[in-house]
Order: C-alpha cells, then structure tokens, then sequence
C-alpha cells in the first residue's frame, strides 16, 4: 500500500474513531438522580379522606418550595429539606375547596395569645376534627388549639380531650365477651367477671397457636391478642395454621454488633412434604365452646373466610388445592357446623389469584364471583344455592376490582381493563354496572389511567387520572357520571424546566408477531437522533406483575431515568406471561417456564425497536433486573450469549427450588420440576455482576451463592457484591451505592 493510500485509510479510521466516542455522562446521571428529581415535584397521587358527618373530604399535599428547587444538588436525602405542606377541604356538594389551614390567619392570632416571641417552627397542623367535624386542631410548642376552618378563628383548648371508648381487641361489639390467648391457647371470658374463664383450647403450641404471634413463647401467667374473630355477638371463629413440621432457611447478619446473628425462620419450597396446614375452629359464646369444623377436601389445601354481611347463620369459606387450579366457597352452619358446598371452580393452569374477589350480599342470599373461564377475567352472580344467576360484566376486557356494591339500587361500582377501543389495555377505567348485569355506564371518560375513591354515602368520586406523559388531575364527580370540578393538579413546571422528560411509551409485537406488548424508553436528555446509543432492557418477568407503568411516573423504582443519562437507551417491555389484567392466554402463557418464558419477547421486542430506530445499537447490548428480575437478567445472557452483552442481576430467585412455594407451585407446578440458571451457565460470555442483600428472607442469598458456585465450577468470569445487612429491598447509603456500582458496571462495558 503506498504511503497516500495508508494517510487516507488513517484519516477514516480517526474519523470513525471521533464520531464514534463516547463517554458515560455522570453528571448528568448524578443531576437527574431520584432525589434531585424528588424535590422538583410535588404530590402525585391524592388520597381522600372523607368525614362521617358532613358531605366533605380532606386532603393533604406535599408541594415544592423555590429555597428547595434552588438547591445545589444534594448527595444523599439527609440533604433535602421539607417541602410545603397544604391540607385541603373539599365540600362535594358544592365542589368548594380550600385550604384546611390558614397559616396567616392562624399565625396572627397565636401571636395575640402567647403575647412573646412567635416561632412559626412551633406551629404544628393537625387534621384531628372535632365531633361536629367544625374545628381541627392546632399545636404551639405543647399548648393545643381548635380552629375552625369555615370562621377562620382559634379557640384555646385543653390536651385533655375526650377520648372515645372502642371495644378492645377479642372484646365483642357488644363488649359482653372477650377472646385471649394465654401460652398459645384460647381462652373467654366474659368481661363483667374476669375470673369467669374457660380455656376453648389445650394443645396449642409454637406455630400451632392462636396468638397473632405464632411463633413467640409466653408466660402461662400473661395474655396476649388472639387470631379469634367475632362474626356476631355470640358466634367467633379462628383459622388456626400447622407450621410446626414447616422447615427453616437461615441469614446471617454480619454487620450486627458484638457478634454476626443468626436468624432462621419457616420458610416452604415447592414440592415440600411438609407444608401448612389449615384448620377453622367456630366458637359459641353463648355456650363458652368452641368445635374444630370439618373441611377437608383435599391435602394440604388452604383455607380462608370471607366477610358476609348481615348473615347470622352461616360462616363464608373459601378452601383452594394445592395444585392452585381448584377451588370451592362453602359455607359453615354456625350452629351446627354442617358444611355445604355453594360454587365450585376449576381454571387450568392456576386460578388467576391476583384479580380474584367474591362477594356475599344481601345477607347471604347472592354471591358475585370472578372467574376468567370465559378467557377474560368477569363478574357472575350467584344465588346462595350455587345456582348461576347471570353474568354482571361481559366481553373480551377485564374486569378489575370492585370498590363499592350498592344492593339497595342493584349496582356494583368497579375498574375495568381494555373495555375501551384503541385505548392502552393496561389504563384502570372505573365503571357502574347493574347487578343484572343488563345497564353499564363508563363514569371516567379521559384517556388516561384512574384511581377512584368513592365516598361512603355513594353519591361521589374522587378521581385522580394521569399517563405517563400527562401529570396526574385529580377531579371530583357525582356517581351517575356527572363531572362537578376539578380538585387538584399535579404542577409539573419545575421538573420541566430543569430538563427532565417523560419516558415514550412505544407498542411492540409479541415473538408471535400477533399479540402487542406494551413498552416504556428512557433516553439521554441531550439526545441526537444521528447518533448510535449503546441499551439496556430493565426486565422483570412477572408473572403478577410488569414493570412497565402506565401512570404519570418520575420516580421509577428502577431509577432509569438517571441511568439513561450516562448515553444509554433504557427499555423496559411487557411480555406474554407478564401481567394478570390481561386476558387469560396472556397472563397463563409461561406456566411451567418460570426461567425462560419472558425472555424471548424480551428479544424480539428489542429487535424490531432496533428496526424502527437507527439510533439504537444492540451490538453494546445490556440488560438488568432485580428479584425475577435478576434471576431473568442471568438466564437471558446464557439462552443469548451473543444477544445480551453485560449484566447486573440483583437479589436474583436463580433457583426457584429454593424460593417461595406458592410462587412456585402456582406457576411452575407442585412436581418442582424446575429449570433453573445454574443449568444453562456454561453458555455465558457477557460481563455479569452478581448482588445480593445478606439478610434477603424473600430471595434467600443461596440463590445468589449457589449461581456463584455453578459460574466457579464452568471456568466463567463474573463479579459479586454482596451488600452486609441488607434485606430484598436495599436501603440508606447500600442503595446509593448498589446505584452507583450498576451504572459504572454498564459505562466501563457498554460506553468506555
């Protein structure tokens, strides 16, 4: 090659080389950090709290001041200064709102009656109303006061008010009995004569027990609280579980002082021979027994009541198989303790637990029952024979939970998913349906996600809606649908103006190429479109839940907005398998493939992001998660070596046989016949860092450790960190640092 030749070849490759550098930005990673994102926005979601008297609710809200906006940008939340809190009052008759508390006018009239020095650091504002719900109350230093918020005038009050007197724990409503528990036994008494007792139980022991603490060991001498629950003045029951042949699982805590401690507690695995067992025990006050009812149906089945209202003849039960596709409501005869079996359901592979809800009305004479037979999650009614009555909701949506029944007028207010056409499936609408199930009504129009609180009368909503590029407005509206105002919204203008920008929420399709997939991207905020930006998929693989929001959200819990900001793109999808709001094929897809089930729409979505947008480099590919997560993080890089490039996996269940049973058992079956990482890890060849917490009850560390000893054994290179004292959900400074590590592991593999 002549010499003008090897100047021109060396002119392109420097060339290359300049346009393609790159460096991890930290200081913008570090500015755009969950705690400086925090005190630039104020409250997001309100919560209502609504008086017993008045057709009124009050409110609080956190909102941030300029000195906090102005600060240099702190290094860790010790740093943050308070921020403005205001309390509201919302007449909904009216639709009139104001400020609970008028500091001004308050603050001039403290200084009247202390008649010093006025310390508005002494002022506290207490939302504790009055029994005439007229006045709130006021503290200067230990000296209470009442205001009335509507006459704006302070009163000097005393700090000693009257106390209203509730029955005690175990005291019946009508405060003749009460239940206790003495060295883990059942004991009554009637409260007028204390020494009148009678021991109900004798073979109790730990977690055997009717205490609420099952595992605690007690005097003979003393009493404690019981598990006991009263159904009327004279009838009780207790479920009463069998942990004592359970086995344990054990932490250590090294960072406990003088010496590391040991704590070993119960813990169930799939497949285990020993598990729980559940027994209901129904008490008659009247004639100071208590019977152990028969309920058996089938082994190591479980047990749990259900409310009925209004119904002084039978107890409410639900009872669910191991094998987590079965299950039947029955109902006990508290007189006798004779048991009948009222609807009995069957969904393969596993009953969808998480949207799953029965209802007894009408005193036990109607049912309303979930069930996802159809394929999509519905409402039935029943009568209180089992014979099905009629469908309350229809249709390929789901329907969600139920807020309030209303069986004078015959309707149920509740959520429903994908009911509305070209609309996100995973945004919360609120409905009224009649029982009959003939009328519907939408009562939340906007196209955004809902969360409703209803007040007690029924008659209004309190509505905050948002999407995750809308910031949250929170309005209040009559339950026939009729809008009345707007209450609160969310001021987003700060975050704004110091350069903070949503997510982009994108749809994908599914590895079938049919099903869409919903999805969130995270980019750096000086963003170039002509440039290449190495990614990272944040992945969490369900099966309860998704990682992807769909409400108005600046402090993700993953905190990709400061780790897109080093020049990554950071991606986060759903997949098949993933969330229970879907359809029944969607949420059931990846029964039995707990390890591998998610990651291929994983791939494929990322793929086809890569197809639409130049700008996205999979060549420098990374991906992480935390819990399924990191469990799933491990087994994408070893099922796609060549794919997924590098790697954080933190508090991973990389061996479901050793993490919880029910998780376990409902998705993966009860034979414990798993696929787990330690068997695919001879295909890894990526950059993997391992992290668990040292004292993760949830995510035992042997997940963590026994991946280490299986990457040991293949020859592989990885790197672990384990944090002293941390439990499943990292806090304080091992947060920060955990953060830190994450980002510096993805800038030195994937940036410099």
């Amino acid at each position: 090659m002549c010499k003008k030749q090897i100047s021109i070849a060396l002119l392109i490759w420097c060339c290359a080389v300049s346009v393609f550098a790159q460096h991890a930005n930290f200081g913008a990673a570090k500015k755009y950090d969950a705690n400086n994102l925090a005190i630039r926005i104020g409250t997001l979601k309100i919560v209502p709290f609504f008086l017993k008297k008045t057709p009124s609710f009050w409110f609080v809200t956190d909102e941030p001041n300029a000195q906090m906006v102005a600060l240099p940008e702190p290094t860790d939340s010790s740093a943050m200064p308070k921020k403005n809190t205001i309390y509201y009052i919302v007449n909904m008759k009216t639709g009139k709102r104001q400020e609970l508390f008028d500091k001004a006018a308050i603050a001039k009239q403290l200084q009247s009656f202390i008649g010093g020095k006025f310390d508005q650091k002494q002022v506290s504002y207490l939302p504790s109303f009055s029994d005439d719900e007229t006045t709130v109350q006021v503290k200067y230093g230990t000296q209470l006061y009442h205001y009335n918020y509507t006459s704006k005038q302070l009163k000097q009050g005393t700090n000693n008010g009257t106390k209203k007197l509730y029955p005690k724990f175990g005291t019946s409503a009508d405060g003749k009995w009460e239940l206790y528990v003495r060295a883990h036994n059942l004991y009554m008494a009637d409260t007028a004569n204390k020494k009148n007792e009678v021991q109900l139980s004798a073979d109790a022991e730990p977690y055997y027990s009717f205490c609420v603490d099952e595992k605690g060991i007690y005097a003979v001498d003393k009493t404690y609280p019981s598990i006991a629950k009263w159904i009327n003045d004279r009838y009780f029951y207790a479920i009463r579980v069998d942990k004592r042949k359970v086995q344990t699982m054990s932490v250590v805590n090294s960072a406990t002082l003088p010496r590391p401690r040991v704590s070993t507690y119960k813990y169930e695995l799939p497949g285990d021979k020993d598990v729980a067992q559940f027994e209901l025990f129904i008490g008659d006050a009247q004639h100071r027994s208590m019977k152990k009812i028969d309920l058996q149906r089938w082994p190591d089945q479980q047990l749990e009541v259900v409310a009925s209202p209004g119904n002084t003849a039978e107890l409410f039960v639900l009872r669910r198989k191991r094998t987590r596709d079965e299950m039947e409501l029955c109902a006990v005869n508290l007189a006798n303790g004779k048991v009948r079996t009222i609807i009995h359901e069957v969904s393969k592979p596993f009953i969808n637990e998480d949207l799953f809800n029965v209802s007894i009305i009408k005193s036990g004479t109607e049912i309303i029952w979930w069930s996802d037979r159809s394929g999509w999650g519905q409402y039935y009614r029943y009568d209180a024979n089992g014979k099905l009555l009629n469908h309350i909701t229809k249709g390929n949506f789901t329907a969600g939970k139920i807020t309030a029944i209303d069986t004078a007028k015959g309707f149920a207010y509740l959520y429903t998913y994908g009911k509305q056409a070209s609309v996100n499936p995973y945004y919360a609408f609120f409905h009224k349906v009649s029982l009959d199930g003939k009328t519907e009504k939408l009562l939340t129009p906007e196209n955004a996600t809902h969360q409703v609180s209803m007040s007690p009368d029924q008659k209004y909503l309190v509505d905050t809606y948002s999407r995750i590029d809308a910031p949250p407005i929170t309005v209040l509206r009559k339950t026939d649908g009729t809008l009345m105002c707007e209450i609160f919204k969310t001021d987003a203008s700060k975050l704004y103006a110091y350069g903070w920008k949503h997510p982009e929420p994108f749809v994908v399709k599914a590895k079938d190429s049919v099903t869409n997939l919903y999805g969130l991207m995270w980019k750096p905020f000086d963003f170039d479109p002509n440039k290449k930006y190495p990614v990272i998929s944040q992945v969490y693989p369900g099966p309860q839940t998704e990682t992807v929001w769909s409400d108005f959200t600046v402090l993700d819990r993953y905190n990709n907005t400061a780790l897109a900001q080093l020049g990554f793109i950071v991606v986060v999808v759903g997949h098949r398998g993933g969330s229970p709001i879907r359809n029944a094929a969607y949420y059931k897809y990846g029964y039995g493939n707990l390890r591998d089930n998610a990651i291929d729409d994983d791939k494929h979505a990322l793929e086809q992001l890569a197809n639409r947008y130049n700008y996205f480099d999979l060549k420098r590919l990374g991906i992480f998660g935390h819990s399924g997560g990191g469990m799933m993080t491990v087994a994408a890089m070893c099922k796609y070596p060549n794919f997924y490039k590098v790697g954080v996996a933190s508090s991973g269940n990389h061996d479901n046989r050793i993490y919880n049973r029910t998780w376990g058992e409902t998705y993966q079956g009860a034979e414990n016949k798993m696929s787990i990482n330690q068997d695919i890890v001879k295909n890894l060849k990526g950059h993997l860092l391992l992290v668990t917490g040292e004292v993760d009850e949830n995510v035992n560390p042997a997940n963590t450790y026994r991946m280490a000893d299986a990457l040991i054994k293949a020859d592989k290179d990885f790197d672990l960190m384990v944090l002293p004292g941390q439990s499943h959900s990292y806090e304080g400074a091992a947060k920060s640092y955990f953060q830190k590590r994450l980002r510096t592991y993805f800038a030195k593999y994937l940036i410099e």
